[in-house]
C-alpha cells in the first residue's frame, strides 16, 4: 500500500526545493510567450471583441493585458521587496489579494499590440528577478490574502492566476460569435 500523505507536504530536500525554484521561474515567464503567442491571434478578432466584456463585471481582453502587466510592475516587485526585507523580522509580510478590475482601467483606450508588449516587458524582469532571490528566501513565511504561504507558494499564486485570466479569456472568445457576418 502507498502512503500518500507523505505528499500532503511537498519535499524540502535542497535538490527538489531547487528544481521547484527553476520550474516555477520556467513557469513564470510562460506569460510573456503566451503574450508574443497571442498578437497574431487577437489582431484578427474584430475590435469589439477585445475591446469589450459580455457582461458588465467581467473585464475585457485588453483590460486583463493591462491588469496583467500593471501586476508585475506595480505589485509584485513591491511583494518581493518586502520578502527580501523580512529576514530577520517576526513578522511574516502580508499582502491583499490584487483586484485586476482597478488595474485595467483605461486599457480599452490603448492599442492591442501595445499592451502585449506591455505584458511581455513586464514579465520579463519579473522572472529574471525572482530567479535572483536566494534560496533562503524562498522559505521565509508570508501571508496572502488570509492563506499563509512563501515564496514557493506566491510565485505558484502567480502563475495560477496567469493561467486562469488567460483561460477565462480563451473560453470567452471560443465560445463567442466573433464572424464578421451582419446579425439579423
Amino acid at each position: 500500500m502507498v502512503d500518500l500523505d507523505r505528499y500532503r507536504e511537498p519535499s524540502r530536500e535542497p535538490a527538489v526545493l531547487e528544481a521547484r525554484r527553476l520550474a516555477l521561474v520556467d513557469q513564470l515567464g510562460w506569460l510573456a510567450d503566451e503574450a508574443a503567442a497571442l498578437g497574431p491571434l487577437l489582431a484578427d478578432l474584430p475590435a469589439w471583441a477585445v475591446d469589450q466584456a459580455p457582461v458588465p463585471e467581467e473585464r475585457t481582453v485588453k483590460e486583463t493585458l493591462q491588469a496583467l502587466a500593471a501586476l508585475d510592475r506595480d505589485v509584485y516587485p513591491g511583494w518581493l521587496d518586502q520578502i527580501e526585507a523580512s529576514g530577520a523580522s517576526p513578522e511574516a509580510p502580508t499582502f491583499a489579494v490584487p483586484d485586476l478590475s482597478a488595474l485595467g482601467e483605461g486599457a480599452n483606450e490603448r492599442d492591442l499590440h501595445e499592451l502585449l508588449a506591455d505584458v511581455r516587458a513586464q514579465r520579463q524582469p519579473l522572472a529574471a528577478r525572482v530567479a535572483e532571490i536566494a534560496p533562503e528566501v524562498w522559505d521565509r513565511p508570508l501571508t496572502l490574502g488570509d492563506e499563509t504561504m512563501d515564496l514557493y507558494g506566491l510565485a505558484l499564486d502567480i502563475v495560477r492566476r496567469d493561467a486562469d485570466e488567460l483561460k477565462t479569456l480563451a473560453y470567452r472568445l471560443h465560445s463567442a460569435d466573433i464572424s464578421q457576418r451582419t446579425r439579423g
